[in-house]
């Protein structure tokens, strides 16, 4: 029985573990609105060691973010060679194809992760393929969104004095109240899902621990 609740115990840890730290790492970054010159390095299929085809791409790439939508520029050299690359199942789009040189683009939505890469290289009389990759962009150096500008605008709305009045009376006093009236902003429900999860896990906990309690009486 001690064993049992022990091992109960320890699992119980790590599913909550799982729990806080799964929702962090399923959020993609919201970078600030902007174009930026990026590293990345193009790598076998399944994030091994960098791919063959690293070298037909030109670095650094360039990252457009504008109201929150993020878009991949990217440099292939030897164009020729390459007579197809999409990305996560969709091709890209050509902004410019000139001599062996082609800037493709394509929309991107967590640059946290590797992104999957499809190509068709061709090298006559030598290779002739479907080739898997993955790009990895080092986004490290792209600011992050900021809310500051509007809440210092929201301070500033809420800590303005009243613009005091020449007319003395009833009528002036009641503005100033309710001028200065705090507004109390009700919670928000940021916790509930981990309360959520918290019972659920406490509750299979129980009944799993009393099933086991009966099973060991019988």
């Amino acid at each position: 029985m001690k064993k049992n609740l022990r091992f109960t115990f320890l699992a119980a840890i790590a599913l909550i573990i799982s729990l806080i730290a799964l929702p962090a790492n399923n959020v993609s970054a919201a970078f600030a609105d902007g174009t930026y010159d990026i590293n990345y390095e193009i790598k076998e299929a399944g994030g091994g060691s960098t791919s063959i085809a690293d070298g037909y791409f030109t670095k650094p790439a360039k990252l457009t973010v504008k109201d929150g939508a993020q878009s991949i520029q990217l440099t292939v050299t030897s164009a020729d060679m390459i007579k197809s690359l999409s990305i996560g199942g969709s091709p890209v789009q050509v902004v410019s194809d000139s001599g062996d040189t082609r800037v493709v683009k394509f929309s991107a939505s967590n640059l946290s992760n590797p992104v999957n890469m499809k190509m068709h290289i061709v090298v006559p009389d030598l290779y002739d393929t479907e080739h898997g990759a993955q790009a990895v962009f080092d986004v490290s150096s792209v600011p992050a969104k900021s809310s500051e500008k509007t809440e210092s605008k929201e301070d500033d709305k809420t800590t303005e004095a009243p613009t005091p009045s020449k007319d003395n009376g009833t009528n002036n006093d009641s503005s100033k109240g309710e001028s200065n009236e705090e507004v109390v902003n009700p919670p928000t429900g940021d916790n509930t899902p981990i309360a959520l999860y918290l019972g659920l896990l406490i509750g299979s906990i129980l009944v799993f621990v009393l099933y086991k309690f009966r099973f060991a009486r019988n």
